[in-house]
């Protein structure tokens, strides 16, 4: 009697031929936060919002620190220090975040003299912007770029409230005024409000632009690569979110994924088929178990022998 084995050619050739045409679904084993951080957030009008944001559905691992996105009667919002700031529109394509301040949405008489500040380590200011200054409690006589606008009422303590378009910070006058606040415009409005203060609402309301800088570039080539812009909480990184683990920097697609791993395949070639499972299963690599299941490890793994009787 003598045995025949089928060439490691073949069985190599028979292997890849399953996995190429079973990849897809191999690799659809999911790794649950590539299936969660796939989810955008949406709030009022704001809607369809990713990396670098999270908030509501979408969990922290799925944003940077600082992005935090709430939703509070279908208005977007996010806090930057002491500042509650209504999230107008966001522009992916530019990394622009369109904001207002909240405490002077309906009202540009507070009930506390807070500056707007900004994490410089994460937001630029946008361009064509001016300060707009506005004085509580300290009446000083008009000028070009001073204006003395009304009378707020300020936990029921009626107060003097003027504003400057240009910087007069330096003037020692302002040493006497109950409050100081600095809310950044467009510089359209400020040169609307020095000819009409009656504009100083549309003005406030019109809010100003933050850049944002949050691994963008390293974002887009994970998104090129069928991943999902993440946030790896242990290092304090950008992580790339693939269908079957985290990744550094990008996914690997499906076939050389599965070159890389040949290596491994070899080794387990040596296993018995029960040995092999429990390999798999103690390192994680579930993607694996579907090929097992198209052929048998003994088909792909180990030599194949045919007997023939010889008389």
């Amino acid at each position: 009697m003598s045995s025949h084995s089928l060439p490691m050619s073949s069985l190599l050739a028979l292997f890849f031929l399953v996995v190429l045409t079973r990849v897809p679904t191999i690799l659809s084993v999911d790794y649950p936060r590539y299936s969660s951080c796939r989810e955008t957030l949406t709030c009022g009008s704001v809607s369809n919002i990713s990396y670098p944001f999270w908030g509501l559905n979408r969990l922290s691992y799925c944003g940077q620190p600082g992005f935090e996105l709430r939703c509070e009667n279908d208005v977007a919002e996010i806090m930057m220090n002491e500042n509650t700031l209504r999230v107008l529109d966001i522009d992916p394509e530019r990394q622009i975040l369109k904001v207002a301040r909240e405490d002077y949405w309906n009202s540009y008489c507070p009930t506390k003299f807070i500056n707007t500040s900004i994490n410089y380590d994460q937001f630029n200011y946008g361009s064509n912007l001016r300060n707009l200054t506005l004085f509580y409690g300290c009446y000083l006589p008009t000028t070009p770029t001073f204006s003395v606008f009304t009378n707020c009422s300020i936990n029921s303590t009626l107060t003097d409230m003027s504003y400057a378009t240009r910087n007069m910070l330096g003037d020692p006058r302002y040493s006497t005024c109950r409050g100081i606040v600095v809310v950044p415009v467009y510089e359209a409005a400020a040169k609307d409000l020095e000819v009409n203060p009656m504009t100083m609402q549309a003005a406030l309301r019109g809010g100003f632009e933050l850049q944002w800088k949050a691994d963008n570039d390293e974002c887009r080539r994970c998104r090129d690569s069928d991943g999902v812009c993440g946030y790896n909480q242990t290092s304090n990184s950008f992580t790339c979110f693939c269908s079957d683990k985290p990744s550094e920097t990008t996914c690997l697609p499906p076939t050389e994924a599965v070159a890389a791993n040949w290596p491994l395949l070899l080794q387990i070639e040596s296993y018995s088929p029960q040995e092999a499972n429990d390999f798999i299963n103690s390192n994680h690599f579930d993607w694996l178990i579907p090929v097992h299941l198209q052929i048998p490890w003994s088909l792909v793994l180990f030599p194949i022998t045919t007997a023939s009787a010889s008389r």
